[in-house]
């Protein structure tokens, strides 16, 4: 009994060590509809480059040069807001509101930014702050300032420009904080 349980244990021993190395040059097989590992690496290389070229343009706003703000922004960008207001179309629009912008609020920075990609997409938050100084579309400044916490959500094109933006913080907290009446 001994002798053939021993034969038994070396039968399956040989047999595993057999079918490990059969063909070890055979190649998996893999289910053609899942992603291959190369797809995976190139995508979240372009979601960590639209990440980084998100974050350069929300760091550029503290320096109010609306070029380098703007300079990977496609030219037909469509900017959302947070869908109560007009929606802006083209980046020599979104380029002229900014400048006024920057008049009516010449301290308005944004700081602790953070974001998440996700593909094409891009959540960046951080926490905005200014004071009104200088008129706005045709509003009086109040010499009141503002200070909000919002996430701004941009998608790319595969060339990595930014084709849209939204933002999800409605604007009527900012005018509450001022002082303005917004309706």
């Amino acid at each position: 009994m001994k002798h053939s349980f021993g034969a038994l244990m070396l039968f399956t021993c040989l047999y595993a060590v057999t079918a490990c190395n059969n063909n070890p040059q055979k190649p998996q097989v893999t289910d053609p509809t899942m992603p291959v590992v190369e797809h995976i690496d190139s995508s979240a290389k372009k979601a960590e480059k639209n990440k980084a070229t998100a974050l350069a343009s929300m760091e550029a706003f503290n320096g109010h040069n609306v070029d380098v703000i703007l300079k990977d922004v496609a030219a037909d960008v469509t900017d959302y807001g947070d869908g109560s207001g007009m929606v802006v179309k083209s980046k020599d629009t979104i380029k002229a509101m900014m400048s006024q912008y920057f008049k009516a609020f010449p301290d308005a920075k944004g700081e602790n930014f953070s974001a998440m990609a996700d593909g094409n997409k891009v959540a960046v938050f951080g926490t905005w702050s200014g004071k009104f100084t200088n008129e706005f579309m045709g509003m009086k400044p109040t010499g009141k300032s503002f200070k909000y916490d919002d996430v701004d959500i941009f998608t790319f094109n595969d060339g990595g420009q930014i084709t849209s933006h939204r933002n999800v913080q409605s604007s009527k907290v900012m005018w509450m904080q001022l002082g303005v009446n917004m309706k």
